[in-house]
């Protein structure tokens, strides 16, 4: 069983909901529970991950044709973070 198992049936059964409430919408959804509903990926991403260090947890946008899967390693850097690898 995949270990986003939870979060992915979450997402699923609630999509309909969301999907009305949010259009266009990302939401993030923690431990088989949806968290918040945001503007845009950068900030459901920077959330995550103040919230929840390196997860895993599941960001999935409303109304998207498909999913986009990053892999385990990847890490999110905001497009503002200063960092010795940016300079």
């Amino acid at each position: 069983m995949s270990v986003l198992s939870r979060d992915i049936s979450a997402f699923e059964h609630m999509r309909p909901q969301l999907e009305a409430r949010h259009p266009g919408g990302w939401v993030l959804f923690y431990r088989g529970a949806f968290v918040e509903a945001f503007a845009d990926f950068e900030t459901a991403a920077s959330t995550a991950v103040e919230r929840f260090d390196a997860g895993p947890y599941l960001i999935r946008q409303l109304g998207a044709a498909r999913a986009v899967q990053l892999p385990g390693g990847m890490t999110f850097t905001p497009s503002h973070a200063v960092t010795s690898s940016r300079l």
